[in-house]
């Protein structure tokens, strides 16, 4: 991509306005094919973006007619070449707050699909719609009445600072208001100036008496504004229409994060906006912010345990009893009932002795499960690795946004079965952060088994190595696949069986509808690597693999000795 960059800009210096582009890195560097499509895609459409002025007016991408593979990939990859902004990046709230009596939403989102009464658009001097990315996706959504009216209305353009009002056309907002940021300047003036459009902008929504207006992060494109420069002066903007119009119709202010520097620009703006929630103000949920305070706590037992209570660290209770470091309690019967209701209600008849795992099953002429005895593991030596396992995620969350929910990640067809069989009140969902992906989900153990696990935990390093996705740890959402591994497939049997109920830290999630029986730990999440192998950061790396493909279970997979705790040992019988 840097090599494609430097000859666009050399083709510039020149003053020529077209380039012929061969399948770069495709003959003896041997890259895939369609990875190398993208990245010349890519590349042209940030040059592109990042240099508006450019002399550059047409792209020949030349591939030898007989080289049919390559011919495919970059065809495919032209045709699936979008204006939208966001088609690789996953949608998600960053966090919200108050500036005065002004709610502020800052997430990674699609401003042109924005349903509120007010976008705000970013143009250059010409407010010609069609230079910059931006104002390409507002103009295709909007339809060609809003340009022909920028050019009605203004026909020299406008200048730098100043903002412009139009209708909306086939936009979900009532009003567009189009700025022009000017240049970044390497001191404070830049900030002013972004400072200075927000406030023009919502006096533009005051004056329409709009109350919800969606902004962009000025400046962050082809304006070259830092990051940090724009969350300042964006949020100073806010706070100073807040001061001076104190009655104002605008209650809502969206702020859309888009483009391949969404995560910088996420951090900027989310590290700036802790500045206006007050020291004391506690973080709302699904936020990054409420990750980073649960990231900061001390490690305690959860409130509900009974041997080792939550008014000591685990610290406290690891050096004051004794080595004796596990209890199994029996529960009260709210939990039980509350883990019974998730055996039977992700118990899936039609399922049964279906697949390999499942062979003999059928044998024994059974349509369901008895819950006889359900038990908590009390384990504090486990349970602080498992502590501190979450509280790396929450420190990952708290960086780069909070977790997508399994149901909300592309190919897959529904969230966690038992997620959304607990109810809203449930005991079980005391102390459990969906933000990180922490569910609980089964594990079926033989009675040989169950023993150590109760002292040790489940550590993937004793699975199997010829798994599915490699050698982990498979867990399941439903209690009919967790009952097939609770004895041994030649001799099934109708006596007391067990099962876990675990709390699980997926984190983010991997989903793939293909077996990768060679994983040894979650692909990377980076665009174009998914690989288990790169160089790669954690932060950069999934936490987890879901795979949901042509099978008969969803399979949920981890690869770390401590992400998974065994809270909950139910006994149980086949009837």
């Amino acid at each position: 991509m840097q090599f494609i960059t430097k000859c666009l800009k050399e083709l510039n210096n020149r003053g020529f306005s077209s380039i012929a582009i061969p399948g770069l890195t495709t003959g003896f560097l041997q890259f895939p094919k369609d990875l190398a499509a993208t990245n010349t895609c890519r590349a042209v459409g940030r040059y592109i973006d990042d240099n508006p002025n450019t002399t550059l007016r047409e792209v020949h991408l030349v591939i030898h007619p007989e080289d049919k593979t390559t011919l495919k990939a970059f065809a495919d990859a032209v045709r699936n070449w979008s204006l939208s902004l966001n088609t690789e990046i996953e949608r998600k709230e960053l966090c919200r707050f108050k500036i005065k009596k002004i709610s502020v939403l800052i997430k990674v989102d699609k401003l042109e699909e924005e349903q509120v009464d007010m976008i705000v658009n970013s143009v250059d001097k010409t407010l010609n719609l069609d230079t910059g990315t931006l104002s390409k996706v507002i103009a295709a959504a909007a339809g060609q009445t809003v340009k022909d009216e920028c050019h009605k209305n203004h026909p020299s353009g406008i200048t730098e600072g100043s903002v412009v009002v139009t209708s909306a056309g086939n936009l979900k907002c009532k009003k567009i208001c189009h700025s022009c940021v000017p240049p970044h300047k390497p001191d404070n003036t830049s900030k002013k100036n972004i400072q200075d459009i927000v406030v023009k902008c919502l006096e533009k929504a005051e004056q329409d008496q709009m109350v919800s207006v969606s902004f962009p992060a000025l400046g962050t494109r082809y304006r070259h504004h830092p990051a940090k420069t724009t969350a300042q002066g964006m949020l100073s903007g806010i706070e100073e229409f807040s001061k001076s119009h104190t009655s104002t119709s605008v209650k809502q202010i969206h702020i859309l994060i888009y483009g391949d520097r969404h995560t910088e620009i996420s951090k900027a703006f989310v590290d700036e906006s802790v500045g206006y929630q007050g020291a004391s103000a506690e973080p709302e949920r699904w936020t990054p912010e409420y990750c980073r305070q649960q990231y900061h706590k001390d490690l305690c037992p959860p409130e509900y345990w009974t041997t080792f209570t939550s008014d000591k660290s685990i610290k406290l209770w690891k050096t004051e009893c004794d080595q004796d470091y596990h209890k199994l309690v029996d529960v009260d019967s709210v939990t039980e009932k509350a883990v019974e209701k998730l055996v039977l209600s992700t118990w899936q008849q039609q399922k049964l002795g279906h697949g390999r795992d499942a062979a003999g099953l059928s044998n024994l002429k059974y349509s369901g499960l008895k819950v006889l005895k359900v038990q908590r593991l009390e384990n504090i030596d486990l349970y602080e690795n498992y502590a501190h396992f979450r509280a790396r995620l929450f420190h990952k969350a708290g960086d780069i946004g909070v977790f997508e929910q399994l149901d909300g990640v592309s190919q897959s067809s529904k969230n966690i079965a038992t997620t959304e069989h607990l109810d809203e009140d449930s005991i079980l969902k005391s102390e459990l952060f969906p933000e990180i992906n922490e569910h609980f989900l089964f594990h079926g153990t033989k009675a040989d088994t169950y023993k150590k696990i109760l002292s040790q935990g489940l550590d993937f390093r004793m699975a199997g190595e010829k798994g599915m996705f490699g050698q982990g740890m498979y867990l399941a959402e439903s209690s009919t696949k967790a009952d097939q591994y609770t004895d041994p497939k030649t001799d099934r049997t109708k006596d007391e069986k067990k099962m876990f109920l675990v709390r699980s830290c997926l984190g983010k999630v991997h989903l793939t509808q293909v077996a990768k029986p060679k994983l040894h730990r979650p692909p990377c999440f980076q665009s174009g690597c998914e690989s288990d192998s790169c160089e790669h950061s954690e932060f950069e790396r999934c936490d987890s693999v879901v795979g949901e493909g042509a099978w008969i279970f969803r399979e949920f997979v981890t690869y770390h000795q401590y992400q998974n705790y065994p809270e909950y040992l139910i006994t149980y019988i086949r009837t």
